[in-house]
């Protein structure tokens, strides 16, 4: 089906745009880096806080309607404000229909199996959550950090090696680990205690800002009539 701003904004592509996130988040064993959480506690409540604190992100599949709307974003040669506007029209019902009360109430489950190892409800209700917004953008050519792993002498300087292996992945089109097994092999100094290379991702075509309160719940304590 040709795509058209009739198809891809219509009420009904925000519907199943929304249960694609909501599966999404649930079901795909998505990387740790999706799910970013950071809030201040004091005594088991949660000191005030007026922006995001809990990040929700990942990246579009193949045929699916999410997908749909970024190609068609990304590929629109001549944009009017017509399709501004009805895109930004499609984000705000998009953030309306996450922070609907079904939806909220399967974002909690997401966030206490993901982010809290089943922590149940009783202890973190979440009593407050909110969708800030919902940022959908193409990814740029390296959307992965690197993280490498050393293990090195006390006092011992390492050299960078970041940049280097950048722009041999780019000329020899191999694995990072492979290369670093070469650089050892061939006694590259700068190689020599390094273990693993690790790729991480940094960027996501689906971002999700949200406000939660993680207060603790607090559970009545039985004591024992002596």
């Amino acid at each position: 089906m040709e795509l058209d701003s009739s198809n891809v904004f219509s009420v009904k592509n925000q519907d199943i745009c929304v249960e694609e996130i909501l599966s999404t988040l649930k079901n795909d064993n998505l990387p740790q880096s999706s799910f970013k959480v950071d809030f201040n506690l004091s005594k088991g409540k949660m000191l005030i806080e007026e922006e995001h604190n809990t990040v929700l992100s990942f990246d579009t599949k193949e045929n699916t309607s999410l997908r749909n709307v970024l190609n068609y974003v990304c590929e629109i040669e001549d944009i009017t404000k017509e399709d501004i506007t009805m895109f930004d029209d499609f984000r705000k019902n998009i953030i309306s229909k996450l922070n609907s009360d079904k939806s909220k109430e399967k974002l909690r489950d997401i966030i206490r199996d993901k982010m809290f190892k089943n922590t149940s409800k009783e202890l973190v209700p979440i009593g407050i959550i909110n969708v800030i917004d919902i940022e959908i953008s193409d990814l740029p050519d390296v959307d992965y950090v690197l993280v490498i792993k050393k293990m090195t002498p006390p006092n011992y300087q390492s050299t960078p090696i970041s940049d280097d292996l950048f722009k041999e992945k780019y000329a020899t089109g191999e694995d990072f680990n492979e290369i670093v097994k070469r650089k050892k092999a061939s006694g590259d100094h700068r190689y020599k205690y390094v273990d693993e290379v690790e790729q991480r991702k940094s960027f996501f075509e689906i971002t999700i800002p949200i406000h939660a309160d993680y207060s603790l719940k607090e559970m009545a304590v039985e004591g024992n009539d002596s």
